[in-house]
């Protein structure tokens, strides 16, 4: 797979189909997880050299966020696409082999079970197991023990929701502990596809502004605080990756 660079992060320069083919061609053969990043998540990598080496450890980082696809295409690869977490985690649920066998780690216990019978009864999909995990610090799960429980439910994929760079860094330790498995970090999939969250109107969504249209309904003051420096972000590495290819 193509990679291109934004500062240290390494991204893949890849399609939805070009994922979702990597992760059915990899189930059983590799233990690792997938990390989904968008504009935020990439800032972060830029502050955080220890969260950006987790990111850069992962199986492969895909971007989920237009700027991330933009600077992509400036980069030199055109056929790239933004593939958003909720939406490959309905596919599997829907449309792939019902062999599969699907962990749904994260969120509430309510969640859990509303989401696990919507995916048994109107998808078919095989959940095998699932667990809410209290509301701690990275340092206080046993993550040992939530992997036994993902290892004897002989799952192949492990959906985990707890929202970046949280997730990241707890499938970065998760991992060590699994066999086989890949671990997907979609953030706010399961409400997604509950219908309990709703994706922005198309044309929010291909101006880029998913991230900005969701950030300021959930918390508009963080928004104002925030979200400026991120833009700038996305603006100077787009002038970096011009300006390396003038040379």
């Amino acid at each position: 797979m193509n990679v291109f660079k934004i500062g240290n992060l390494n991204l893949v320069a890849v399609t939805k189909i070009d994922v979702i083919r990597f992760i059915k061609d990899n189930i059983a053969k590799v233990n690792g997880y997938v990390c989904v990043t968008n504009t935020r998540t990439a800032y972060l990598s830029s502050k955080d050299n220890s969260y950006c080496t987790i990111q850069n450890n992962s199986l492969i980082t895909i971007p989920d966020g237009m700027p991330l696809v933009w600077l992509g295409k400036l980069s030199g690869y055109k056929n790239i696409q933004r593939t958003a977490g909720p939406e490959l985690f309905e596919h599997f649920l829907r449309n792939e082999d019902k062999k599969i066998k699907h962990y749904l780690l994260g969120d509430t216990q309510e969640v859990l079970n509303k989401l696990i019978t919507k995916a048994k009864v109107e998808y078919g999909a095989n959940i095998v197991g699932s667990f809410s995990p209290p509301f701690s610090s990275l340092e206080e799960y046993n993550y040992k023990q939530i992997a036994n429980g993902i290892n004897n439910s002989k799952a192949d994929i492990v959906w985990l929701a707890l929202g970046s760079p949280k997730q990241d860094i707890f499938a970065s330790k998760l991992m060590q502990h699994t066999d086989n498995k890949i671990i997907l970090n979609v953030g706010a999939a399961f409400r997604f596809v509950l219908g309990e969250y709703n994706m922005p109107p198309k044309a929010i969504q291909k101006l880029g502004l998913t991230g900005v249209y969701w950030r300021f309904l959930q918390k508009p003051t963080l928004f104002i605080k925030q979200y400026p420096k991120y833009f700038i972000f996305i603006i100077k590495n787009a002038i970096k990756i011009k300006f390396k290819k003038l040379k």
